[in-house]
């Protein structure tokens, strides 16, 4: 009895099974979900008019329309890219592998839950944009798009992926208790806000398409996180 109590008892005793965190993507995916059709259903009370002028004005603000703010085109069009499906993809399989290849247990959820948050991103905002099916922004795209505009696919992969990754190392920073342990925190908000927002800049989404796929994907983040809390000590 007592062999078989040490052995049990050093076992890594914050390790949650597959089975729940398959639990917290699926609720993950209903509230995400559910909070795309919330904001679309508060939208329908505020009346359409009102809420085409709303996005209207803050297009304004940011979209790239004068030959002055065209200079910013490039590093725009560059940072937009960075939500791509295929470089989102890339950053998706290189950071799980890594995670993967280093076989620990808190690693190796790492690594399921960013596959996760990359699928499931894209797979519920390609659903969610058939549900709506929302036309683009009548202004001149200037990069070539496709598809429909309501939720932002490059906002909700900011949001869900990104931010997972940038999640997954404020936790690594805090259990090694290394400096600068807002830096993640920090980074993360950046580069979020600024997929999100060269979206507007390029004239290719309403800044409530940006809104409602960073919604979808803070809450996302917000399950995953309490996946983390379970899983990694």
């Amino acid at each position: 009895m007592l062999r078989n109590s040490q052995h049990l008892s050093s076992e890594p005793p914050h390790v949650v099974p597959l089975q729940s965190l398959v639990k917290y993507i699926l609720i993950a995916s209903l509230l995400s979900s559910a909070i795309v059709l919330l904001l679309a259903g508060f939208g329908a009370l505020l009346g359409m008019d009102r809420l085409i002028r709303l996005d209207s004005q803050i297009q304004q603000i940011f979209y790239l329309h004068s030959q002055s703010r065209l200079s910013l085109l490039p590093y725009t069009s560059f940072i937009t890219a960075l939500g791509s499906f295929k470089i989102s993809a890339l950053a998706a399989a290189g950071f799980s592998l890594l995670c993967f290849a280093q076989r620990r247990p808190g690693s190796t959820i790492y690594g399921y839950l960013i596959c996760a948050s990359f699928a499931m991103m894209w797979i519920l905002n390609t659903l969610l944009k058939e549900i709506f099916r929302r036309s683009r922004p009548e202004l001149d795209h200037l990069l070539a798009v496709h598809g429909y505009s309501y939720p932002s696919g490059h906002s909700m992969i900011s949001m869900g992926f990104y931010g997972m990754l940038f999640v997954i190392w404020a936790v690594e920073c805090k259990k090694q208790d290394l400096p600068g342990k807002w830096l993640p925190v920090f980074c993360g908000i950046m580069f979020i806000l600024l997929i999100g927002l060269s979206r507007i800049m390029l004239g290719v989404h309403y800044p409530t398409d940006v809104f409602a796929g960073f919604a979808a994907g803070f809450v996302w983040i917000l399950c995953m996180i309490q996946a983390i809390k379970r899983s990694v000590s």
